[in-house]
């Protein structure tokens, strides 16, 4: 499977910008297992979209996700169950079993911009992990001239495998002229990830462990039709990660450095038509 280029770039055109976040939400729990505030962290963040990774949706109840989207206002959703039968003591989430649930651990998109969700790309089994991992797929309607890509993905922890992953990611995508961003816990720190040439790394400093940070592990990689500014690691105390963000733009030359973009943060109010399950 390769995906095609399903938008139109802007010629001539001023350029569009949004704010990316992403966050690897430790099942809603911090370091130690405790509950931590996600509607908090979401509007700490301060991003139209935010990509989530290790997502948990309890047996028959509605995903940390799910619920934070709700109470700050992101009315576009759509969330991947990438393992649908686990439990937060298998996943190391908890270490006592009375505070052990069942559920489903996986990715989220959280967005204030319409998106088009496409096919997952399914990366494999790393020897000793949990299950096959995977990444989100999807098409950001950022305005009636340009769609951007955005994939949100969480590498397997194997360290040694991670980079395999990496590369069959980037083959299945192909830099075809879509303005492409892929982000989230990648497991691997800063100079392994340019072996996703030509996507380039956006945002620089350490992630994990949030106490005291010592290697950055959640990335931000951006194509050749990508331009980014503001980058920052964001520092919010929460999960045992730190997120990061950064400031988009599509419909210029990234060689051309800024022209002035045009902002779409805190634009509209923007109705969901369409199905994200």
């Amino acid at each position: 499977m390769t995906y095609a280029s399903r938008g139109s770039r802007s010629t001539g055109a001023e350029p569009v910008a949004f704010r990316l976040a992403s966050l690897n939400a430790h099942c809603g729990r911090d370091a130690l297992g405790a509950f931590y505030s996600m509607p908090s962290v979401l509007e700490a963040l301060a991003a139209e979209v935010i990509l989530v990774q290790e997502n948990w949706r309890p047996r028959g109840g509605d995903s940390a996700a799910l619920q934070a989207a709700v109470t700050c206002g992101y009315p576009h959703i759509t969330e991947l169950d990438v393992l649908a039968d686990t439990s937060l003591y298998d996943l190391g989430v908890v270490t006592d079993r009375r505070a052990d649930e069942p559920g489903a651990w996986g990715l989220a998109v959280l967005s204030r911009i319409p998106l088009v969700v496409q096919e997952p790309v399914w990366l494999g089994v790393a020897p000793r992990d949990m299950g096959q991992r995977a990444a989100q797929v999807i098409d950001l309607v950022v305005d009636e001239r340009v769609t951007a890509r955005l994939v949100n993905v969480h590498l397997t922890h194997r360290l040694i495998h991670g980079p395999r992953q990496l590369r069959r990611l980037v083959r299945v995508l192909r830099d075809d002229g879509l303005p492409t961003v892929i982000a989230g816990d990648l497991n691997m720190c800063r100079p392994t990830v340019y072996l996703a040439r030509p996507y380039r790394p956006l945002v620089r400093g350490r992630t994990w462990p949030t106490k005291r940070p010592v290697a950055q592990l959640d990335h931000v990689l951006g194509g050749t039709e990508v331009c980014a500014k503001d980058s920052t690691v964001v520092p919010v105390r929460g999960s045992d990660h730190l997120p990061v963000r950064v400031t988009i733009e599509v419909g210029s030359r990234p060689a051309g450095g800024h022209h002035g973009s045009r902002s779409i943060w805190g634009g509209t109010t923007i109705s969901n038509n369409g199905s994200f399950g």
